[in-house]
């Protein structure tokens, strides 16, 4: 960078590879770089994909995420603590095939016991959910009541639901409000006064 004083000093602006302009009403000119440092680099567009990916699968869910993270939402909204667990444990693949691993996702985050297993069965009136309870969380915690949610596989459409049914019960009859192509559904259970979650569970995608 350079001080000038002469017919320069009247203005500002690019010249080839030289850039004219002022400071404290004096007139300067510094040459430009030869390139500028690429802000694309592999690692850095990973990390685009990253967070797009989260956030696409998540966006859908905004208003759930409000309630059902709220326990890991200390001074963040609950949307960012789902985003934040997401990102460190739900992503597979390398760039660009990065993509989120549904059966590693949480829509739901607590200390409330999760099924053992559970199951998705298609029927006329809609999906059967089926799970196989602990018979240890059921004596602790008979209460709690089912959450359950289901994205489109192929649309940015969700649809959830809290429900009355009970973790004693094991099974839930429920119709998303998802008419077309595959759902994927996940279940949670909140406790009685509703201050707790459990981790959400995946259950499956099903065909509608």
């Amino acid at each position: 960078m350079a001080t000038i004083n002469n017919l320069f000093d009247s203005g500002s602006g690019k010249l080839d590879k030289m850039v004219f302009y002022k400071v404290g009403g004096q007139g300067r000119v510094r040459s430009l770089p030869d390139r500028y440092n690429d802000k694309k680099s592999p690692a850095q567009m990973a990390q685009r994909q990253r967070m797009k990916m989260v956030l696409e699968f998540l966006k859908p869910f905004s208003r759930l995420l409000r309630i059902t993270f709220a326990s890991e939402a200390l001074g963040r909204s609950g949307m960012q603590a789902a985003q934040s667990y997401n990102m460190r444990n739900a992503l597979a693949g390398e760039y660009p095939s990065i993509y989120v691993d549904k059966s590693k996702a949480l829509l739901s985050r607590g200390s409330l016991p999760v099924p053992v297993s559970a199951s998705l069965t298609a029927q006329p009136e809609g999906l059967l959910i089926e799970w196989e309870n602990d018979p240890e969380a059921v004596r602790r915690n008979p209460n709690d009541t089912l959450v359950v949610m289901a994205k489109s596989a192929e649309t940015e459409y969700s649809d959830f639901r809290f429900t009355d049914t009970r973790r004693s019960d094991g099974r839930y009859a429920w119709k998303p409000a998802l008419t077309d192509g595959a759902v994927d559904v996940w279940i949670a259970f909140r406790n009685q006064g509703q201050t707790e979650m459990s981790d959400s569970m995946y259950v499956g995608e099903m065909g509608n």
